[in-house]
């Protein structure tokens, strides 16, 4: 899910906290750190990433063929 907004109510605050640990505890979603992401892309067949930080901790994450 990409969300862009402008501004962040209390309301849209916590849609995202419900959404973050729906993640960590649904589908198995942990926090990464860029070594663990780099790890996972080379398993994974890619050559080479970008990672980009947005917002917070929020980051756009690339990944090369």
């Amino acid at each position: 899910m990409v969300m862009k907004v402008d501004k962040c109510d209390d309301e849209l605050f916590e849609s995202q906290l419900f959404f973050d640990m729906l993640m960590m505890t649904c589908v198995t979603g942990r926090e990464r750190t860029e070594k663990d992401w780099a790890k996972l892309f080379v398993d994974g067949g890619f050559n080479d990433y970008k990672i980009t930080p947005i917002l917070g901790s929020r980051s756009l994450i690339e990944v090369y063929p």
